[in-house]
């Protein structure tokens, strides 16, 4: 039994209720899946992630008119990332990355993205201000 079990875990089953990022749910699981397709340089398929008209906000909100402009947003992200935490907040989702250097030239630190959907695409990518670090931190 305990062969089995292992060989499930092996296999990329999902045998509990989240995975190692906390993605419980379905929407955590796309954010996933969507950062697989960016970090590897695929933003044809990163674009089918985005409903149309999604509403970008990085400082200053717009509306994506359409897979052209999710293909254009995605590959313009400077950084890579790696998903660290994800948090249900009821209608929306909060995910953490940790960022990595990506086209865009050297990146660090974390940044937090707060997702909505529309059926299984994102309609809201709400990229929230950076906190400063506490005095003492190292950064």
């Amino acid at each position: 039994m305990a062969v089995v079990a292992l060989l499930a875990v092996l296999a990329g089953c999902d045998s509990g209720p989240s995975d190692e990022h906390g993605t419980k749910t379905d929407e955590g699981r796309l954010i996933r899946d969507w950062l697989m397709a960016l970090n590897n340089g695929d933003y044809d398929h990163a674009a089918d992630f985005f409903a149309p008209k999604a509403l970008v906000d990085q400082g200053i909100p717009y509306r994506l008119r359409g897979r052209a402009a999710a293909k254009l947003f995605n590959s313009g992200l400077p950084c890579r990332g790696e998903l660290v935490k994800v948090e249900d907040e009821g209608e929306r989702v909060l995910a953490t990355f940790r960022l990595r250097d990506g086209p865009g030239g050297a990146c660090d630190g974390f940044v937090r993205v707060r997702f909505a959907f529309r059926g299984d695409r994102f309609s809201e990518f709400r990229q929230l201000e950076q906190e400063a670090p506490n005095p003492g931190e190292t950064i």
